[in-house]
């Protein structure tokens, strides 16, 4: 029997806004779908810690998902007692998304009645849920791959200066290498944000994988104005509560500024994102003449107006989906050797790469001079645009078993 267009998906939190860049990725991939007449329903996860979802996130989000279940990770004594005692068998992280036994029924029931032809399970997080799914429904399950997860946690836990921080991203490590490891492997297929990653599960021989970057459906659709035009020469908008985008925004205002103002004196900058933790307030506090925009309403109107854009992140892992976001745009952008890896060969010379804090000033003030995009960057675009839709389609119909006009 072919299946039919019809996909369960299930996501870490509610991919809108998309603010982060997980979110980001998420929401422009499904959003294409749903533009091909996909049929998807969405399993997501809330924390008592995160903003209530809107009744206008789900409005916006009911165009893309025909039914949307937002589940909660409970935060009482006895969820943290049952968390811990899944520890042997589950990751931190993974065991606070195992929902209880009438939400399985109730959805499995609902998974069932859908007759869904693949559920995809976006980042590792829920496969418990998500691989007992697919197997109710006699489908294949696929993973979408954000980071090397053992890896990533490890870089926050080093990341981040505070006691308390650190002691939970380490938490969060315990048994996840191995658990992930067999996830990789036991799933259909894992499509994957970073070649490097690609190449990285590759060498410990698992083939049934392939770099998906993030795409944006409507690639065309941001603003591209003159140099001359922008409001200000250095722009960024990211995460402002990661360990590692503030690591790397604390190197720039601390190492890197000095040199720039040494160079170019009245230097306009902006830096951009949602929600800034307290930490990141104290590191602008540092630099009152950096213009700091909580929660943007439009990354568009930040990226649209950077004669420059930069990228000044440290450590991390997977692909830095700001760094593609920065590339619908044309201007130059100047990142670090982890703000350009996990590309393709297809993104070569769009990035100006430095490590050191001259060598990222000096790359800023030679830009200014001459502040458009490298040759190339239009077919580049198109790579995150109507080519990457139309692969990643291509991609899980097959794996699916669905066809595609």
């Amino acid at each position: 029997m072919v299946a039919d267009k019809r996909l369960i998906v299930l996501t870490n939190d509610l991919p809108y806004p998309p603010n982060h860049g997980h979110k980001v990725d998420q929401y422009h991939r499904w959003r294409a779908f749903a533009a091909q007449d996909w049929r998807l329903r969405l399993i997501c996860w809330r924390s008592p810690n995160d903003p209530p979802v809107s009744p206008e996130d789900e409005r916006v989000l009911r165009d893309t998902f025909e039914a949307i279940d937002v589940l909660p990770i409970p935060h009482s004594p006895r969820a943290l007692a049952a968390r811990i005692a899944r520890l042997g068998r589950y990751p931190s992280h993974v065991a606070s998304r195992i929902p209880d036994a009438a939400t399985r029924k109730r959805l499995t029931g609902e998974a069932m009645a859908f007759a869904p032809a693949a559920v995809v399970i976006d980042n590792i997080y829920g496969c418990v849920l998500g691989e007992a799914l697919a197997r109710a429904c006699g489908v294949p399950a696929i993973l979408r791959g954000h980071n090397i997860e053992h890896r990533y946690l490890a870089q926050q836990a080093a990341a981040t200066t505070s006691l308390r921080s650190k002691l939970a991203w380490t938490i969060a490590r315990f048994g996840l290498e191995r658990y992930e490891d067999a996830l990789v492997r036991r799933v259909a297929w894992t499509f994957d944000i970073s070649a490097d990653d690609v190449a990285f599960w590759r060498g410990r021989g698992i083939e049934r994988i392939s770099w998906v970057p993030t795409v944006f459906p409507d690639a065309g659709a941001v603003t591209i104005l003159p140099p001359a035009e922008k409001r200000w020469d250095i722009a960024y908008i990211g995460n402002l509560r990661l360990p590692n985008n503030l690591r790397g925004i604390g190197w720039f205002i601390d190492a890197v500024l000095p040199h720039l103002r040494a160079a170019r004196p009245g230097l306009s900058i902006v830096f951009a994102g949602a929600n800034p933790s307290a930490a990141a307030l104290a590191i602008f506090a540092r630099a009152p003449n950096i213009e700091l925009i909580p929660n943007a309403p439009s990354a568009d109107g930040i990226l649209a107006n950077g004669r420059v854009l930069i990228n000044p992140i440290l450590s991390g892992s997977g692909v830095n989906v700001k760094s593609i976001d920065m590339l619908r745009y044309d201007a130059p952008i100047v990142t670090t050797t982890i703000g350009a890896q996990g590309f393709g060969p297809e993104v070569d010379g769009q990035f100006q790469v430095h490590d050191d804090a001259a060598g990222f000033a000096n790359a800023i003030v030679s830009a200014l001079a001459d502040p458009h995009a490298p040759a190339g960057r239009a077919e580049v675009r198109r790579l995150f645009g109507d080519v990457g839709v139309a692969n990643q389609i291509a991609l899980i119909a097959r794996i699916a078993g669905v066809p595609v006009d």
